[in-house]
């Protein structure tokens, strides 16, 4: 009974609280003040481009605004038309609309180490959850020609350190078996992966499941190798799965702290499709604890 007493004198203050704000010119809405307007500031994603006037994918293109990577939005509010989620957004003054596939929300709070960066085995990176658009780990170091696929010899393919040094050993260690690992990619700026994105949406469509939003793919933690073998002419194929090499991985990673990112039939889970080739160090103290529930999942 006292807290219904309480209640109605909390309610019959705000409503006095009202008509003397009415009364000052300052008028505002019984909802607008107790549902206050939270915004939210999201990141585009695409190289550039411009945004739409309005809600749709045929409501036109807004020509005033060119947006580029990585710009700050403000989002006023956001709604579901079809399968999409827009957010009305705000920016210089200018509004306009941009679907979820043009964003990313970045993480309200990441715990970084004295030297800024993410400890391993702690990053939070999926087809949910972001990191950080612009980090960028300052151990990575430039894996050397040798354990490089033929393909990738001309290019500057970086890790961090640890992850560099236990894809290390893990390739010599196949070679000491006789089989043929290399790497054909690793730590991918997200600037470049604005490209890769843009392009699979241009060939597959919004809801492809091939290639992360910037910000969202594992190749941003510097932890994330794409391995191959001479076996398929050191591609990145569905083919890998039928290799020695492939059977070598699945019965040895766990010695050198490493998981296969996106098992077969588990898109429901991972978000994206299997990928064979995709393998990322987790460090050895994490996989010691995870090991046998997780060499369970990827052969179920």
């Amino acid at each position: 009974m006292k807290k219904q007493i309480l209640l109605i004198v909390l309610f019959t203050c705000l409503l006095l609280s009202l008509q003397v704000i009415g009364k000052s010119g300052n008028q505002k809405s019984i909802k607008s003040l107790l549902y206050a307007e939270t915004l939210t500031v999201v990141r585009f994603i695409l190289p550039e481009g411009h945004p739409y006037k309005n809600i749709g994918l045929f409501s036109g293109i807004n020509n005033k605004i060119l947006l580029k990577f990585g710009d700050s939005v403000t989002v006023k509010d956001e709604s579901l038309h079809g399968s999409i989620t827009w957010y009305h957004c705000s920016l210089d003054n200018f509004s306009f609309y941009l679907p979820d596939v043009f964003v990313v929300k970045e993480p309200e709070s990441i715990r970084y180490d004295e030297n800024g960066n993410i400890q391993i085995g702690e990053e939070v990176v999926n087809m949910w959850t972001a990191l950080p658009i612009h980090y960028k780990p300052d151990d990575l170091i430039r894996v050397g020609a040798k354990y490089l696929a033929e393909s990738s010899k001309n290019r500057a393919i970086f890790l961090r350190e640890k992850a560099a040094s236990q894809f290390m050993l893990l390739i010599d260690a196949a070679e000491k078996d006789g089989i043929n690992i290399r790497i054909v990619s690793a730590y991918r700026d997200p600037g470049y992966q604005s490209y890769l994105y843009e392009d699979a949406i241009k060939r597959k469509g919004f809801f492809q499941s091939t290639v992360a939003k910037p910000g969202h793919s594992e190749h941003h933690l510097g932890t994330t190798c794409d391995l191959t073998s001479d076996e398929i002419s050191t591609g990145l194929t569905s083919d890998f799965e039928y290799t020695r090499a492939f059977q070598w991985l699945k019965d040895n990673i766990h010695y050198y702290g490493i998981y296969l990112s996106y098992p077969k039939y588990k898109t429901d889970i991972t978000g994206y499709e299997y990928e064979p080739w995709h393998f990322r160090y987790w460090g050895n103290d994490r996989w010691e604890s995870d090991r046998w529930f997780y060499r369970s999942f990827i052969r179920r």
